[in-house]
């Protein structure tokens, strides 16, 4: 477990070379060796009994701060800092997702909600609370006298897209489909005119909007469905003249490919290394990002079989129900399971804003969507985190409200971040 704390020491402090001035222990007779000292809760010892609880609520605040471990209190011994209030264990509890273990609520899709989260219930979810925490600690080192570095790491940005359905009605199945749902019109207009008039294909569009944010990273998510499952449909045909456009227009803008996974293999652990083979066979190279889809992650420890996959980076953390910051941070984090509390080698990337989530489940107007995302954004900015945006094709056509929002929202990144952005 040694090797968890460092970690998370670590993170918080967000400099390696701070740790040492940071002890985690109960043992007064080294209280003094450290400037600050962070008494142990029961969460870990509990962890190992098998016997951890939900924390109740209302949760304890601590300088502002919500705590879930330990007492809301800190004194000074001497010339050290103790605090009762575990910051490590509450922010392990955090990273690793450790309540989806203990709360059996899912949706019809498998997914652990933001409405179910602790977080949610005690009004916390928009804010990166393990961030504060670190940034508390910090700020309480440059009093005690040690030296911090005072410059915040720029933020970064992503710019994401899932490519569920590229284009629609362009196969004769899918023309049929249109017709029988009363859509005959747009369904043979689809179906007859070239690839860039069709209604789902707005990726030209997509690629110049993303295009001024040249600090940006972009990745497109593909997908790669081998199995018999309705929510996976369309099952996309890469040799298929209009894929092979798509990814022709990806490669000359030189626009990094991850691994969707598909909603079957979201739920079968042992089909994902065929697909994630499958998929980079169709796209000859390899892929070391992927996203879930429908954000599809039904057990916290679903991260693990990516990992074993030979993933590397992971996009999909997100509440598809809530915008927040269902980590509790706005930085990429090691993996920690909640099963074992072991640090992986996979980096989760918190998704900060979907598409899908302010005007689908959360049926937000532009106004409301706007104050949302903004406040999201600066506090991503303050801690100098990763700005990690979800947008579809499909909600990018002209006049959608979503497509219009997503161009306002360019627009504030270029103006405010374009020039200050970090490469991720």
């Amino acid at each position: 477990m040694q090797k968890t704390f460092s970690y998370l020491l670590s993170f918080l402090l967000g400099d390696e070379t701070l740790t040492q001035f940071v002890g985690y222990t109960a043992d007064k007779s080294q209280w003094k060796a450290y400037k600050i000292v962070i008494v142990p809760s029961s969460f870990f010892e509990d962890h190992q009994n098998g016997c951890v609880k939900l924390p109740t609520l209302p949760l304890s605040c601590f300088n502002k701060m919500p705590i879930i471990f330990g007492q809301p209190a800190s004194t000074m011994v001497g010339d050290t800092l103790v605090v009762y209030a575990d910051l490590l264990a509450s922010a392990c509890f955090l990273l690793s997702r450790y309540e989806e273990n203990l709360i059996e609520e899912r949706d019809q899709h498998g997914r652990f909600m933001g409405k179910d989260s602790l977080l949610y219930k005690a009004g916390y979810l928009m804010r990166p609370v393990v961030d504060e925490y670190g940034e508390w600690l910090r700020n309480q080192l440059s009093l005690l006298g040690v030296e911090v570095p005072k410059t915040t790491p720029k933020m970064a940005i992503t710019l994401t897209h899932d490519v569920d359905e590229p284009f629609a009605h362009r196969s004769l199945k899918s023309l049929i489909g249109g017709i029988m749902r009363g859509d005959a019109k747009t369904a043979w207009y689809n179906f007859t005119h070239p690839l860039q008039q069709n209604a789902y294909y707005t990726f030209p569009w997509i690629v110049a909007q993303d295009a001024r944010l040249p600090k940006a990273d972009v990745i497109y998510f593909m997908r790669m469905p081998l199995w018999a499952c309705k929510q996976d449909k369309p099952y996309l045909r890469y040799q298929s003249k209009d894929m092979q456009s798509l990814l022709q227009l990806l490669d000359k803008h030189n626009i990094k490919k991850g691994w969707h996974v598909s909603y079957y293999a979201g739920n079968h652990a042992s089909c994902l290394k065929k697909e994630k083979e499958q998929l980079e066979q169709a796209l000859k190279q390899p892929l070391s990002c992927s996203r879930y889809h429908f954000l599809r992650t039904c057990c916290a420890d679903d991260m693990q079989t990516l990992s074993d996959a030979g993933i590397q980076h992971d996009y999909t953390l997100s509440y598809a129900d809530r915008l927040g910051f269902r980590l509790g941070t706005c930085r990429p984090v090691a993996f920690i399971s909640p099963v074992t509390l072991q640090v992986t080698h996979l980096q989760l990337h918190p998704l900060t804003i979907m598409d899908a989530t302010l005007f689908g489940y959360m049926k937000l107007s532009f106004e409301q969507a706007w104050q949302y995302a903004i406040s999201m954004v600066e506090q991503v900015a303050h801690h100098g985190g990763e700005l990690v945006l979800l947008w579809h094709n499909t909600m990018l056509q002209p006049q959608q409200v979503s497509c219009i929002f997503y161009q306002h929202l360019i627009d504030y990144l270029a103006l405010n971040f374009g020039n200050d952005a970090r490469k991720s």
